[in-house]
This record gives structure tokens, C-alpha cells and sequence, in this order.
């Protein structure tokens, strides 16, 4: 379990707060719960979330989860297991201006407005749902090689484009 689940996320970066704790895809969301993907709702993830202040005074989040997932390979429809292993630095800006400045000056950097309230649970969820693959997929899997094997066969309707041509 994940407690608490709304910070304030100025006071936790301000002081250095650290939140560590394991949350499995049954207990977030629908998003995320009810994901077409996920074959095992049940394995927990390790969701870690420390607040800091960097060099130029800004107040950020590190926020990392992990663990495996298993997944429905979308060729063959079978379980595959996937690694998570996802770890961001998020900024915190007080307004729009600053923050569009900051991502302008730099193309890797992670940044938000700061919210008052900030929900870890809806923060691992979104983390969670950038991280999946689009279509996952057994890196040898024995379908796509038997469908890929097929592709040099002649194609039954071939014969039809030479009456075509003879009109």
C-alpha cells in the first residue's frame, strides 16, 4: 500500500520527504486497472517518490516504479512478461511562463506547475501507463514467425489480375 496518497508537493520537495511503498495494478484506477494489456492485476510495484530542491533552487519530485509486469503479447495472445523500470525527475513551477521558459532552455527536462495537492497514486498511474508498450510482443514469438514464414507463398488472386489485364 501507498501512504499517503495526496502530498503537497512544495512542502515534500521543500523538506526533502521521502515516500516509498508498493502499489499493484488492482488498486489503481481504471485506467490502468481495466487495461486490455494486463494479464496479472495482481504482482505489487515498488513506487518511490523523494522530494529536493536542484542547483538553481527549483523544488522537484524523483519518482521511480518497478517491478514486472505480465502482459498479453499481442500477437499470440499470450502472457509476456515485461520489466518496469521507470525513474523521472519532475520540476515544479509556480506559473506557466517559468515553466515554458525552463523546457524551452531544455529538451530533457521534465516539468509541471505545481499543483497544491498532487495524488502519488494518479502520478505512478500516468507513469505507468507512458511506460507500457504500445503493442507488446514476444521479441521471437512463434506466431508472427509462422505468419512472416507465409509471406512467400503466391497469392491466391494474382491469377485474377491477369484477366484484368487481358480486357
Amino acid at each position: 500500500m501507498l501512504e499517503p496518497d495526496l502530498i503537497d508537493p512544495r512542502t515534500f520537495a521543500a523538506q526533502g520527504c521521502v515516500l516509498e511503498g508498493c502499489l499493484s495494478p488492482e488498486e489503481m484506477d481504471e485506467r490502468v486497472k481495466s487495461h486490455e494489456y494486463l494479464a496479472d492485476k495482481t504482482k505489487p510495484l515498488r513506487i518511490s517518490l523523494r522530494g529536493g530542491t536542484d542547483k538553481l533552487s527549483r523544488p522537484f519530485l524523483d519518482f521511480s516504479v518497478h517491478g514486472g509486469m505480465t502482459l498479453v503479447c499481442q500477437c499470440c495472445m499470450q502472457p509476456l512478461a515485461f520489466e518496469l523500470d521507470e525513474c523521472a525527475r519532475i520540476v515544479l513551477f509556480d506559473d506557466e511562463v517559468a515553466l515554458d521558459a525552463a523546457m524551452a532552455a531544455d529538451d530533457g527536462l521534465d516539468g509541471m506547475l505545481c499543483p497544491d495537492v498532487l495524488s502519488v497514486r494518479t502520478l505512478a498511474e500516468d507513469q505507468i501507463l507512458m511506460a507500457m508498450p504500445y503493442a507488446p510482443r514476444h521479441e521471437n514469438c512463434v506466431i508472427a514467425e509462422y505468419a512472416d514464414a507465409g509471406c512467400g507463398k503466391p497469392n491466391p488472386f494474382a491469377v485474377l489480375s491477369g484477366l484484368k489485364s487481358n480486357n
